[in-house]
C-alpha cells in the first residue's frame, strides 16, 4: 500500500542528493575559475606547468574514463557510489572508519562529482554554439514574411527566397573551404567570437529595420542580399572554429554541436510562430486583414504601398522585433557560454595538451602536434559514395525549400472567393464555411492558423520538428543502420517529394490543385523534413565507421562528407530556380 509512497521517497532523497552535488561541484569549479578565487592562480600555474604530454595523460586519466561512459554505465556507477554511501555510513555509525579517510573519500567525490559536472557544462556550451552555427541560416529562412512584405511591389517579391538561398549556400562553400584551408595555426577563439559578434550585429540592423515604417523595396533588397552573405561567412568560420575545438573534447561534445543543429531550427521556427500568433491577435480588432493571396510575399494586405516602398502593418513588423531581438539574445548567450568555457580547467588541459596558450590561438592541427597531412584525395576516394548520397540529401531539400514550400496557402483562404456557402475538404483545418465570395473564414483558433502569416511559419515549424525529429532516431538501435545501398536509393528516391509539393495549393495553382488539403500537405512536410534529418544523420554516421578509413582519416572524412552536403546545399538553391519556373510558368528570377 505505502510501497509507492516509498519509492518517491527514495526517488526524492536521490534528487536531493543529486542537486546536493551539483551544487557542491558547481561551487567549487567556481572557485578554480572564478576570477577573485584563491586557488585560481595555484591552478593556473600548475596546469602551465605541465608539458603537453602530461597534460595529455592528466585528461585521460580524469576525463576520458568519464568521456566514455554510456549513460547506462553512469547511472550504475551513481548507484554504486550511493551503496558505498550507504555502507560508509553504517560504518561510520560503528565507528569502523577513521576521521581521516572519511574526509579523503569525501572530497574524491567531491571532485569526482566536479569533474562529472565540468563534462556536463561543456556538452551545454558546444549545444548552444552548434546551435549558433545554423542560427543565421535558420533566422534568414524563417523570417521570410517579413522580407516578402518589405519587398510587396517589386520584381523580386516571388523570387527573393531563391536570391537569398542562393546567396548563403555558395558563400557558405566559398568561405568554409576558405577557413578549412587557412585552419592551419589560425586563432580559433578569435574566428568564434568575431563570428557571434558579427551574428549580432547583422540582427542589430534587421531589429532596427523593423523600427522604419518605409524602406524601397530595392534598397532593401540589395541590402538583404549583401547582409546575407556576411551572415554565410560569419557562419562558416564559426562552424569551422567549433568543430575543430570540439574535436579534442571527446564525441560527447561534438554530439552536442550536432544535436544543438537540429533543435535551433526548431527552436526559430517556434519563436517566429508565436510571435506572428500573439502580433496578430493583439490586432484582432481591425478591419479584414487578409484576403486572397497570389504569391508568397503578398501576407498582409493591410498595408499600403507608398512611393519610397511597402509599408508593412504593425502586427508584422512587431512580430518580427520580437523574433530578431529572441535571435539577438540566443547569440549574446552562446558569446557568454563560450567565454565560460575559457575558464574552464578542462578547458586549459586540453589546450595545454595542444601545446597551445588557453584562448585557443592554435587549432587540434596545428604543426606542433607532428602528425603527417592526410591524403586528402585519397580519403575522399573512400567515402564518395556515402558525399554522393548526402548531396541529393540536401540538393532535394534546398530545390523546393522554401522557394516552394513557402508559396503553399491553406486551402481555406483559396476557397473563400471561389463559390458561395463552399464546404471544404476534411483536410482543412476549418473543415466547412458559409460565406460569401471575399469573405472571410471566421476567426477562431484553427481559423487563425490558415492566415497566411501563420500558415506560412506553422509549416516551418512542421519541417524544423521533422528534421529534429529524424536527427535523433537514429540514437534508438533498431533504427540505426550503415547500409549504402539503402541510403543511396532512399536519397535518390526523395525526388518524390517534388512533384508531391506541386500538387499543393501552391500560389501558382490554377482552378482546384490536386492535394486540396491542409493536413495533407503537412503530413507531406513531416515526411520530408523527418526523411531529410533521419537520412543525412545515417550517413554521416556511417562515414564514420567505414571499413576502410584508418582511425586518422576519420575526421578527414567527415569533412569530405560536410562538403559534399554543402555541395548538395549550394546545388539545391541553383536548382530552385528551374523548379520554380516550372511550377510557376514564369521568369524565376523576376
Amino acid at each position: 500500500m505505502f510501497a509507492p509512497l516509498a519509492s518517491a521517497s527514495r526517488a526524492a532523497s536521490r534528487a536531493r542528493e543529486r542537486t546536493r552535488s551539483s551544487i557542491e561541484a558547481a561551487e567549487q569549479l567556481v572557485d578554480q575559475a572564478g576570477p577573485g578565487a584563491e586557488g585560481l592562480e595555484g591552478a593556473l600555474h600548475e596546469i602551465d606547468g605541465l608539458e603537453p604530454s602530461e597534460a595529455e595523460q592528466r585528461l585521460e586519466d580524469e576525463y576520458q574514463p568519464l568521456m566514455s561512459k554510456s549513460a547506462q554505465a553512469d547511472q550504475e556507477e551513481d548507484e554504486g557510489q550511493r551503496e558505498r554511501g550507504r555502507g560508509y555510513r553504517r560504518d561510520r555509525s560503528e565507528g569502523e572508519r577513521s576521521d581521516d579517510v572519511k574526509v579523503k573519500d569525501d572530497h574524491l567525490q567531491l571532485d569526482l562529482s566536479t569533474r562529472k559536472f565540468e563534462l556536463g557544462l561543456a556538452y551545454g556550451i558546444f549545444f548552444i554554439l552548434g546551435a549558433c552555427i545554423l542560427l543565421a541560416w535558420n533566422s534568414i529562412i524563417v523570417a521570410g514574411v517579413y522580407f516578402g512584405a518589405r519587398l510587396k511591389g517589386s520584381k523580386f517579391q516571388d523570387s527573393y527566397s531563391n536570391f537569398v538561398a542562393l546567396t548563403f549556400t555558395t558563400g557558405n562553400l566559398s568561405f568554409l573551404a576558405w577557413a578549412n584551408v587557412t585552419q592551419h595555426g589560425a586563432d580559433l577563439g578569435r574566428r568564434i567570437w568575431i563570428s557571434i559578434l558579427v551574428l549580432i550585429g547583422i540582427v542589430s540592423l534587421f531589429i532596427a529595420s523593423t523600427q522604419i515604417e518605409e524602406i524601397n523595396p530595392y534598397l532593401f533588397f540589395s541590402v538583404l542580399i549583401a547582409t546575407t552573405l556576411v551572415l554565410a561567412a560569419s557562419a562558416s568560420f564559426l562552424q569551422n572554429a567549433v568543430v575543430a575545438l570540439s574535436s579534442k573534447f571527446g564525441p560527447a561534445c561534438l554530439q552536442g554541436i550536432l544535436s544543438g543543429q537540429g533543435a535551433i531550427g526548431l527552436a526559430v521556427a517556434m519563436i517566429q510562430f508565436v510571435a506572428a500568433y500573439t502580433s496578430f491577435k493583439a490586432e484582432e480588432g481591425e478591419p479584414v486583414m487578409f484576403e486572397a493571396f497570389t504569391s508568397q510575399t503578398r501576407f498582409f494586405e493591410a498595408g499600403k504601398i507608398s512611393r519610397r516602398g511597402p509599408v508593412p502593418s504593425v502586427g508584422l513588423r512587431n512580430s518580427a522585433f520580437t523574433f530578431f531581438i529572441a535571435i539577438g539574445a540566443f547569440a549574446f548567450i552562446a558569446l557568454l557560454s563560450y567565454l565560460i568555457l575559457l575558464r574552464l580547467p578542462l578547458y586549459r588541459l586540453v589546450m595545454r595538451s595542444l601545446g597551445t596558450e588557453d584562448d585557443g590561438e592554435r587549432g587540434p592541427n596545428d604543426a606542433a602536434s607532428g602528425s603527417k597531412a592526410p591524403n586528402l584525395r585519397k580519403i575522399e576516394k573512400k567515402v564518395r559514395k556515402y558525399g554522393i548520397a548526402m548531396f541529393f540529401v540536401f540538393g532535394v531539400t534546398l530545390s523546393v525549400f522554401p522557394s516552394i514550400t513557402s508559396t503553399i496557402q491553406s486551402c481555406v483562404r483559396s476557397s473563400m472567393t471561389e463559390a458561395t456557402g463552399r464546404t471544404l475538404t476534411l483536410g482543412c483545418i476549418v473543415h466547412s464555411v458559409n460565406r460569401g465570395p471575399g469573405e472571410d473564414v471566421p476567426l477562431g483558433f484553427t481559423g487563425t492558423l490558415t492566415l497566411p502569416a501563420l500558415f506560412n511559419p506553422m509549416s516551418f515549424a512542421v519541417f524544423a520538428l521533422g528534421d529534429w525529429i529524424g536527427r535523433i532516431v537514429p540514437q534508438v538501435k533498431v533504427f540505426n543502420f550503415a547500409n549504402i545501398k539503402v541510403l543511396m536509393l532512399s536519397s535518390i528516391g526523395r525526388l518524390v517529394f517534388i512533384p508531391l509539393f506541386f500538387m499543393c495549393n501552391t500560389s501558382y495553382s490554377q482552378g482546384t490543385p490536386i492535394i486540396n488539403s491542409d493536413v495533407v500537405f503537412l503530413a507531406i512536410m513531416f515526411l520530408f523534413s523527418l526523411s531529410n534529418g533521419y537520412l543525412s544523420t545515417l550517413i554521416m554516421l556511417a562515414t564514420v565507421i567505414e571499413p576502410s578509413l584508418d582511425e586518422h582519416e576519420i575526421d578527414t572524412a567527415a569533412t569530405c562528407v560536410s562538403f559534399y552536403l554543402t555541395f548538395g546545399l549550394a546545388f539545391g538553391s541553383f536548382a530552385s530556380f528551374p523548379v520554380r519556373a516550372i511550377a510557376c510558368g514564369c521568369n524565376p528570377f523576376l
